[in-house]
């Protein structure tokens, strides 16, 4: 085991204090349980992004088209536009 000593802010104390009542409580197992789903989201990310990969690649490539071409505006441009 490893003892560290952190700083959190309040709102992220409370969130973290919420999840630990799932674990009887236990702060360092709510923290470990995060940092391993976090390990797990990222491998779920790269396995979906290399599944999808060709419709990625060819989205892209139409919508740097359609940029070049003048047929697609940047959101900057639409919330200015909008007066947003």
């Amino acid at each position: 085991m490893v003892r560290r000593e952190i700083e959190i802010d309040e709102n992220t104390d409370r969130i973290l204090t919420e999840l630990a009542s799932e674990y009887q409580g236990n702060l360092s197992l709510a923290l470990a349980a995060l940092v391993h789903a976090r390990e797990g989201l990222d491998e779920l990310a790269e396995r979906s992004e290399a599944a999808c990969e060709d419709t990625l690649r060819l989205l892209r490539d139409r919508a740097e088209v359609d940029f070049r071409e003048g047929r697609a505006v940047t959101w900057e441009d639409v919330k200015a536009h909008s007066g947003l």
